[in-house]
């Protein structure tokens, strides 16, 4: 695969699906030179390599399909991050030891790579992912937020509980999920109910996020590339649920994505929200609830957005493809 002095990397996973097919192939038709980098498959099958001397320093990434050296980056797409997988290789203690020395030097080596730009940087987006941080810029810019808790005092889940009127749900800070698939069931966002209240003893093994439900009208999800908006609003059914908290929840064949429209106002503060956690893409859920007012819920500095182009043709790929081109110049 040929490669040059203006190559753009986009890093992901080997299960990683048609929407880095999309990027890429936008990438190419602007005559830009660009590779996959698959981060799971660092030892095995990619190879990295950090020279540093008196003459400088250098870095190279190389599969059987290409090889770069650092210098040659112009700009990364970090997508996706996968552990190293040694599955099959290794074994016991030697597979552990081994997947963290691999993915501390894989993480050392490619964010080491200089004068490249990124969509986003790692450490933006960890920094970004933090749920608290989140809902306190959103409030500061004058986006609505529900009533939250975070907490594994059972005291204070129970009164948090009765100041809701009982109508609150819980959630998980940290996804456990890379794909666009459905996850384990107690990873969705849940109904709190009275007999989960006698059980509360078990956050001491891991506190909870709690929030006030929001009565709705529609949820939404929202890619943010480089200020740009692409709305969705998603028909979610179930045909056990009257109520679904959880748009992941509901049933695939019973259940779509529609277009949408958001005020400006609301585009200017995601803007800001964006720019305050210095991301420059996002997936941004929302609730517009009963009144009519948009209820920030939370940014997925690398979250899904597939299934809003696939569904409904929105542009996000290009975008993407367009904002790397613009930054790597």
């Amino acid at each position: 695969m040929p490669t040059s002095n203006n190559t753009i990397v986009c890093v992901t996973h080997s299960a990683d699906s048609y929407p880095v097919e999309w990027v890429m192939n936008h990438l190419r038709e602007h005559g830009h030179a660009c590779v996959r980098m698959n981060s799971d498959q660092y030892p095995l099958h990619l190879k990295m390599g950090g020279n540093l001397n008196q003459k400088g320093q250098e870095i190279t990434l190389a599969t059987n399909e290409w090889s770069l050296k650092g210098s040659q980056v112009s700009a990364i797409w970090h997508r996706k991050n996968s552990i190293c997988n040694l599955t099959g290789a290794l074994e016991g203690d030697t597979l552990s030891q081994a997947t963290r020395e691999s993915e501390c030097i894989k993480q050392t080596l490619l964010h080491g790579i200089k004068n490249a730009f990124w969509l986003d940087h790692p450490a933006i987006q960890q920094q970004a992912e933090d749920k608290w941080r989140q809902l306190c810029v959103a409030q500061s810019i004058g986006l609505h937020i529900p009533k939250t808790l975070f907490s594994n005092i059972p005291e204070q889940v129970a009164t948090f509980y009765d100041e809701c009127n009982g109508d609150i749900i819980a959630k998980m800070h940290t996804p456990l999920t890379v794909s666009m698939g459905k996850p384990s069931s107690f990873v969705y966002t849940s109904t709190v109910t009275k007999e989960h209240l006698a059980d509360l003893d078990s956050l001491k093994y891991s506190p909870m996020i709690f929030q006030q439900r929001i009565n709705k009208q529609s949820e939404l999800r929202i890619a943010y590339v480089d200020g740009h908006c692409f709305p969705a609003g998603i028909e979610a059914h179930s045909k056990t649920e009257s109520h679904l908290t959880d748009w992941r929840k509901a049933d695939p064949t019973l259940s779509k994505w529609v277009n949408c429209q958001i005020p400006d106002e609301l585009t200017q503060k995601i803007r800001s929200l964006m720019n305050a956690l210095h991301l420059k893409f996002g997936a941004i859920d929302f609730i517009l609830d009963t009144h009519g007012q948009y209820q920030f819920l939370e940014v997925n500095p690398a979250g899904e957005w597939g299934m809003l182009e696939a569904e409904l043709g929105l542009p996000i790929s290009k975008q993407i493809a367009l904002t790397l081109i613009k930054y790597c110049q």
